[in-house]
């Protein structure tokens, strides 16, 4: 593991080191700490190994010259897909980043080929050395995030609020602790809101998948919430603030992989669908970004799915087209609990509302792991029953 303390030093990156690196790609990086351990410039240079081999499709698409971090700030960095959407929404020349953390989002923001000039804070020192070397539009400040520094470089600049967005990807893991409430991180964009929206025609944020998205109605101004899925997962919330937007706002559900999406209104559905215990020819499961939407049902409306009673799951006699934001499965046999007539051999197991774990039911049906079939093992108050599906989309 690499020392808790010592960062990657930018200074020792020349054309032999990165020959080096080159060399080693297919190296066993646990032998590798073991030969130099600490000793510059192979401690930094073999933080880049570990990083392009543990992270080779979050971070796909950086610039080769990119010098990654150690620690933290590398685990919780945005990946280069979901950075490049939040890129695509900057339509100032300039921006303030005001938690830069690895830059990820930083470098998406001054990608753009209308972007002038950058700001951005990062408080650790070793990270905001690696910012400086990495970044080309962005000026790096080593502190915390400060509004009196942002007004000296705003005056400097001569940026008009207009041409300004502020982004911030607040820390969540404030004194030791991981939170999910906008208020909970830091900085606290619910009192400083105002302020930012007062320097700038735009705020965008970011916060973690596990957002209350009821808590989005502490902000002001909001003109857009982006539910940000890749490979299947649920990622970040997008919050767009918009200087003196009064009007609803709208919810969009993007997929960065294949950059699809699906745009909601404010409110969802107040017409409830009502509830199926049975199931029809096809089951359909929404994604974790569809289910995190809360919107599942307005779109079960329009493909005229019918809810069941259990958790999220829709059934159709319909086939579904194929989406990125939810599976399609034909139904081949319901059963009690462990008495399908079907021989299971291979399948994926799912349990909801179900007493028992995944371990437990692949143990009792003797199935090994497989994706082209699926078992669902479901309990809906008291009624409990296994579902053998095939997976379609």
């Amino acid at each position: 593991m690499a020392h808790p303390t010592q960062q990657v030093n930018p200074e020792v990156f020349d054309s032999a080191l990165w020959q080096w690196i080159e060399q080693h790609r297919k190296g066993n990086m646990e032998q590798l700490r073991l030969k130099y351990g600490l000793k510059e410039p192979y401690f930094s240079a073999i933080a880049q190994l570990h990083a392009r081999k543990k992270y080779a499709a979050k971070f796909e698409d950086l610039p080769s010259s990119w010098i990654f971090p150690t620690g933290l700030a590398l685990e919780q960095s945005s990946s280069v897909a979901t950075a490049t959407f939040k890129g695509e929404l900057l339509s100032t020349p300039y921006f303030v980043d005001l938690c830069a953390g690895m830059g990820i989002d930083t470098w998406a923001l001054e990608n753009k080929s209308s972007t002038k000039q950058g700001l951005a804070f990062e408080l650790n020192e070793g990270v905001a050395r690696l910012l400086e070397t990495n970044l080309e539009k962005t000026r790096v400040v080593q502190n915390e995030a400060r509004l009196d520094l942002i007004d000296e470089w705003v005056k400097t600049q001569k940026i008009s609020k207009e041409d300004l967005t502020i982004y911030l990807d607040p820390d969540r893991r404030a004194q030791g602790k991981r939170s999910f409430g906008i208020a909970d991180c830091t900085p606290n964009l619910i009192v400083l809101q105002e302020e930012l929206l007062e320097r700038s025609s735009r705020v965008i944020s970011k916060h973690s998948p596990m957002l209350d998205l009821e808590s989005i109605k502490e902000l002001s101004n909001v003109q857009h919430v982006f539910i940000i899925q890749s490979n299947g997962e649920c990622k970040e919330v997008v919050v767009v603030q918009q200087a003196n937007h009064t009007e609803e706002l709208t919810m969009a559900l993007v997929d960065v992989d294949t950059q699809t999406r699906i745009l909601f209104g404010e409110n969802s559905t107040k017409d409830r669908l009502p509830l199926s215990a049975a199931f029809k020819e096809y089951l359909i499961q929404p994604s974790a970004g569809l289910g995190k939407s809360l919107r599942h049902e307005e779109l079960a409306k329009e493909m005229d799915w019918t809810p069941t009673i259990y958790g999220n799951l829709y059934t159709s006699d319909k086939r579904s087209e194929p989406s990125p934001f939810y599976r399609v499965y034909k139904v081949v046999e319901e059963s009690q609990p462990y008495k399908f007539k079907s021989k299971i051999e291979q399948a994926a197991i799912e349990c909801i509302g179900f007493p028992e774990s995944v371990v437990q039911v692949r143990k009792k049906l003797k199935a090994k792991e497989g994706n082209a079939s699926k078992v669902f093992a479901l309990k809906a108050d008291r009624k409990k029953s296994m579902i053998l599906t095939e997976r379609i989309s």
